[in-house]
């Protein structure tokens, strides 16, 4: 072999090393890809993007990858433009798409079908596309933040929720929850149920006269049931459902009744399968001492009535932005605050009923308040169920 010749292959041998590496590790991220299908972590998988040319040297060996692990690739030159994506990503570009079952194919052939002939909005479709890819609400939010004008309000960080109750006798109310509950107070009408949560105790107006149906509940969560149990009923306080704890269920508890009707749970969750997000977020929450000797809690839910699960779960995930870290079917629990939590519950199975007028209001305090101030969002709303809503 001549010099030159020598030459010329140890100059190439770094490339073609560089070359073999670079399609190494695109094979080896397309297997993760496939196991991330074939474990139904996500219903479809889409490759990285590749130059058209370089999709055809990849194909085979993609072919080769699915099927090994029982799945199935189509290739995509015209990937559907939705609000998800910025469409100058995929434009000129290929995309393989890895699935198992035939039905996610068919949704993805629907979806892109509705793409193309203007079948809803580019944010619905944007958000079919991000549930059909797995994707969470909250991931699916920040991709349309990051692609188009969409906001949610949790992305201005909420500080607060605080839960207005109303009543013909405030002073008795107030009364019973610095004393007999032993809540620590903040100003004159609100009390503290959990550090991030509160409630504040408002009069009845021509809004929320006497007699309003509650709609509502508050649940204190707390590794002391048997004691507050005792203690509650030391205080004389009525009691709707007594405390009667199961083993190997999801949370044990009993609820009271205040002054004017509304519904006290004292509630502890426990590790369970629908809990298991739950708990984590419970962990991190610092424990709410009381007035009472040895007593404390360490979180609240706020629980709310519904006529149509689906609709509300849908609101708060689209235009909320919260996280659901609870899922029991009838009820789905939303983490607001640092250790503010509402419940969304079905009224069929629900201790309250839904009413189009209720004595509850909601009010959420932001970190951002000039960025929501400057934002387009509505500051006070009425949701598809006619709670009333308020960020400040």
């Amino acid at each position: 072999m001549k010099l030159n010749s020598k030459i010329l292959i140890l100059a190439l041998l770094p490339i073609l090393f560089s070359c073999s590496s670079e399609k190494e590790e695109t094979l080896a991220a397309f297997e993760v890809y496939c196991e991330m299908v074939a474990n139904t972590a996500k219903p479809i998988a889409m490759s990285p993007i590749f130059e058209p040319d370089e999709a055809d040297e990849l194909q085979a060996d993609f072919n080769r990858i699915a099927k090994a692990s029982g799945l199935k690739i189509f290739r995509e030159d015209a990937f559907p433009v939705t609000a998800l994506y910025a469409g100058e990503l995929t434009e000129g570009k290929t995309i393989f798409g890895i699935y198992k079952d035939e039905n996610r194919f068919v949704q993805y052939k629907q979806l892109k079908e509705d793409v193309v002939n203007g079948n809803g909005t580019s944010v619905e479709l944007g958000r079919r596309m991000g549930r059909l890819l797995g994707y969470s609400p909250q991931g699916i939010n920040e991709l349309l933040m990051d692609n188009s004008k969409v906001e949610v309000y949790s992305a201005y960080q909420v500080e607060e929720q605080i839960t207005h109750l109303y009543y013909q006798n405030v002073e008795r109310a107030k009364a019973f929850y610095a004393e007999k509950l032993g809540l620590q107070a903040r100003g004159d009408n609100q009390f503290f149920i959990g550090s991030s949560a509160l409630i504040q105790i408002n009069p009845v107006s021509d809004a929320h006269p006497a007699g309003q149906p509650k709609s509502t509940a508050i649940a204190l969560l707390t590794d002391q049931l048997p004691e507050w149990y005792a203690h509650v009923q030391e205080q004389g306080i009525e009691i709707k459902y007594t405390y009667k704890p199961k083993d190997g269920g999801p949370h044990d508890g009993f609820v009271a009744i205040d002054p004017e009707g509304y519904l006290l749970e004292f509630e502890q969750f426990k590790q369970h399968p629908e809990n298991e997000l739950f708990m984590a977020a419970l962990a991190q929450a610092p424990k709410m001492e009381t007035k009472v000797d040895g007593l404390n809690f360490y979180a609240s839910i706020t629980w709310t009535y519904h006529q149509d699960l689906l609709a509300m779960e849908n609101f708060y995930n689209e235009v909320f932005g919260y996280q659901m870290v609870a899922d029991q079917g009838w009820t789905k629990i939303y983490q607001t605050s640092a250790d503010g939590f509402i419940g969304l519950v079905d009224e069929r199975r629900g201790m309250e009923n839904y009413a189009d007028e209720k004595a509850i209001e909601l009010e959420w305090v932001v970190k951002d308040k000039e960025l929501l101030q400057n934002a387009k969002l509505e500051q006070v709303l009425i949701g598809p169920e006619k709670y009333r809503y308020t960020f400040k």
